[in-house]
């Protein structure tokens, strides 16, 4: 693992890579009960292409990469249960644009469910969001790939359904936009 986390601190600086133990010890662990399954190193990209590379370097190295968002599962979905890289999304949370007239918005994998309804309600007022029977740090992109309902799902109906694209970094690096 010593050439593969420093081959990941080239790719993102050494300030977004981590294999100390107290933080493996937090990604090891979520919040529900399932029994703790260690990490052999924690990144967190700010860009696509930080991804990509980091997604191109695991592919090379057969090395398992576990993507996180905000970090509220309670399934064990976000524990590394074969070691490999936590792939933390929490830097790449930006939300990119909002088109009023057609009703979407452009999100990155860690933007929040409580950072689009304070942007909605900033910039956007006449504009709602289905907010997910979460906590308002819970992801979309999280939500979505659990089919998540709004707490009015009658209006805003499941998350999942109101997806329309995605730009996606497949396990070979490639990027692509569906």
């Amino acid at each position: 693992m010593k050439s593969i986390i420093e081959r990941l601190e080239k790719i993102l600086g050494s300030q977004y890579v981590s294999a100390e133990p107290e933080e493996l010890f937090f990604y090891s662990r979520d919040q529900g009960t399932m029994p703790p399954a260690k990490p052999d190193v924690v990144v967190m990209p700010n860009t696509t292409k930080e991804v990509s590379d980091i997604m191109r370097l695991a592919s090379e190295t057969k090395t398992p990469v576990i993507p996180m968002g905000g970090g509220l599962v309670l399934s064990g979905l976000t524990r590394a249960l074969k070691g490999g890289i936590i792939l933390d999304m929490k830097r790449m949370n930006r939300i990119i644009s909002v088109n009023p007239y057609s009703r979407y918005a452009i999100v990155e994998g860690g933007a929040s469910q409580g950072m689009l309804q304070s942007y909605l309600k900033k910039h956007f007022p006449q504009l709602k969001h289905s907010m997910p029977d979460a906590p308002p740090i819970a992801t979309m992109a999280g939500n979505m790939c659990i089919h998540g309902s709004g707490h009015l799902s009658v209006q805003g109906g499941f998350h999942s359904d109101m997806l329309n694209g995605m730009e996606v970094v497949l396990p070979t690096g490639e990027i692509i936009r569906t």
